[in-house]
């Protein structure tokens, strides 16, 4: 039973050491064992203002004496040290390191993995946190959300700011997404070289109010960059194909990639953009994987007898899906996959995932329009003319890899396996597909940041260009190293290696063989640059990064110009990626959460490992 009002009393006591004074009237200051804190208690008086402060200050010291036995054998004489019959805790300051850290990690913790507030008020978090490390204070909800996330979040952007001004040149990734109802958020990040690594952070992910005009569209980009003072530091910006993202982003003359979507933007309307963008950078690059999605659905278009296999097969998964029966006879590892209707590639993985399942478990699933063999024939053949696009894809959408340097290879290896394909393929999808590439893609080709991003690539140099391309891309480099260090008399080039074996994606290239450089260098070519280009390429699965590190004395003036190209991303897909996350964010279960604590979660959960 518990102990007696007496017993806690004097429990209480054993807790506080007791004043020298002989006063026997007054008040009399009694200092905590366990804070050092003087309490003041009247002499004659219960020991109310003690039992106070051990249940405000010290809550589990106070909940056992509480609870303790009544029992004369239980008890503890107050003279006796509290932790000769239990176990005392002291519970950390708030300024204590110990303290500060573990509330750092259960910020980090909630912001990470989606987590609500209202965790802290968890009972089965709070006993977890109590056995784990019972010395540290678990803050209120309301303290963590309006004073400690605030703090996170405005100490992760301070040493995101300091982290960015390192950088000599960014790239920015530019989007606008909205949720079911209607709310719409814009999102940026930021690419960087940094030591030879790339990094890639989140500048923004905050409410997006109004029109989703150009105007509108360069007025939060000029706040944006105005607040982390990158002004002068932003040399690519990256966006989707959308109008207001044309307008917004698009010097005159320059609109060769200025290629708008199938549905124009509603609210997009025009502005003049000459006098408006105080901070324009030199360029503006559409994504080239939205590019290639549209690409690809212009020769879909002229599918023909494809489309109605296409639509055949999903029908036939959406019924299988739904069937108990079928979802046993197909095991885990041969799961089918509905397709995405906005996106061609995932009408591709529906296709591979149908043709992978044995006919044999196929005649088990009981679904009145099956495929007829022609058909499955006429699917294979369809994977088989998509599958270079979606390689593509996939090199042009890593993370902390350099994806720049693979636009214009891309390019020129979609362009020789439809050659390949139509030969073996008499499908007008093939044709189509080759005439979307030269509408679409082939403008990638003429960029001077992708061709300089390539060439300095130690993977490919001059091996992607055609004869009448080598002098000017030769030219081209070379006058953008001048421009950073004047050209100097150097010792003569070391003498080629033999180049490395092509990978699968880039083999066609293997079979072109251009005259040495140094057969045909004007005196006035820049050093390194001869000598780069003289060496022979490195293996085709090497990290371009590592040969720039490790030959950084060798050519610093080409690196300082790889560190610039090769941190352009190929596509929006970073920016696209925070997507998911805030998604997750707006569960139905956190519909109440503001604008301002979506942001500072936001910073938090993609930057908080820079901190």
């Amino acid at each position: 039973m518990p102990a007696t009002p007496k017993a806690t009393k004097l429990a209480v006591m054993g807790h506080f050491l007791a004043p020298t004074s002989t006063a026997t009237t007054g008040n009399l200051q009694y200092k905590c064992k366990h804070c050092n804190s003087c309490i003041s208690a009247n002499i004659k008086a219960t020991s109310s203002n003690l039992k106070r402060h051990m249940k405000r200050k010290h809550p589990s010291v106070s909940t056992e004496l509480i609870n303790r036995p009544s029992s004369s054998s239980s008890y503890t004489n107050p003279t006796q040290t509290p932790a000769s019959s239990f176990t005392v805790t002291t519970k950390w300051k708030d300024t204590d390191p110990r303290q500060l850290r573990l509330t750092n990690c259960l910020i980090n913790f909630i912001a990470s993995d989606l987590i609500p507030f209202s965790i802290v008020d968890s009972a089965a978090f709070r006993e977890l946190m109590a056995t784990a490390e019972p010395s540290y204070t678990i803050p209120s909800r309301k303290h963590l959300s309006f004073t400690l996330l605030p703090r996170r979040s405005a100490a992760v952007q301070a040493d995101l700011k300091l982290k960015m001004q390192q950088a000599q040149d960014m790239c920015l990734t530019i989007d606008i997404f909205s949720r079911r109802d209607m709310h719409s958020f814009i999102r940026i990040t930021g690419h960087y070289i940094l030591d030879y690594t790339i990094h890639s952070i989140m500048v923004a992910c905050k409410r997006f109010k109004g029109s989703h005009t150009a105007d509108n569209v360069h007025h939060v980009y000029q706040e944006t960059i105005a607040c982390y003072n990158l002004a002068h530091r932003v040399s690519t910006i990256v966006t989707d194909n959308a109008a207001n993202m044309v307008k917004a982003f698009t010097l005159p003359g320059m609109e060769d990639l200025a290629q708008e979507e199938d549905e124009p933007e509603a609210e997009s309307e025009e502005v003049t953009v000459t006098d408006e963008f105080d901070y324009l950078p030199p360029e503006r690059s559409s994504c080239f994987a939205h590019t290639l999605q549209l690409a690809v659905k212009d020769g879909l278009k002229e599918a023909g007898q494809m489309r109605t296999v296409i639509a055949k097969i999903a029908n036939f998964i959406s019924h299988v899906r739904k069937s108990t029966t079928a979802t046993q006879i197909l095991e885990s590892s041969m799961k089918l996959v509905l397709a995405n209707a906005t996106r061609w590639n995932s009408q591709l993985k529906m296709l591979c995932s149908l043709l992978r399942v044995p006919d044999s478990v196929l005649d088990q699933l009981h679904f009145p329009d099956k495929l007829t063999p022609y058909e499955k024939k006429i699917a294979t053949e369809l994977c088989d003319i998509l599958q270079p696009f979606q390689d593509a894809i996939d090199s042009v959408q890593g993370e902390k890899v350099a994806t720049s340097s693979m636009v214009i290879i891309c390019v020129r290896v979609l362009r020789h396996r439809l050659q390949s394909l139509g030969h073996t393929y008499d499908w007008k999808l093939v044709a189509a597909l080759h005439i979307a590439i030269e509408k679409r893609l082939a403008p990638y080709e003429s960029l001077e940041n992708f061709r300089l991003a390539t060439t300095l690539d130690p993977r490919f140099k001059l091996d992607w260009c055609t004869e009448e391309e080598v002098l000017g891309v030769r030219d081209l480099l070379s006058s953008k190293a001048s421009a950073i260090s004047p050209p100097t008399p150097s010792s003569e080039s070391s003498p080629p290696s033999p180049s490395a074996k092509r990978l699968r994606l880039i083999e066609f290239m293997s079979s072109r063989k251009l005259a040495p450089v140094s057969a045909h260098t004007p005196s006035t070519l820049h050093p390194e640059v001869q000598d780069y280009l003289t060496q022979a390429t490195v293996a085709d699965d090497s990290e371009p990064l590592t040969f720039w590190k490790e030959n950084r004395h060798r050519y610093p003036t080409l690196a300082k110009l790889a560190c610039k190209y090769l941190a352009i991303p190929a596509s929006s897909a970073p920016v696209e990626r925070l997507f998911n996350i805030a998604g997750k964010l707006f569960r139905p279960e956190r519909c109440n959460l503001t604008d301002s604590k979506f942001e500072q979660l936001m910073m938090i959960r993609c930057n908080s490992k820079l901190n």
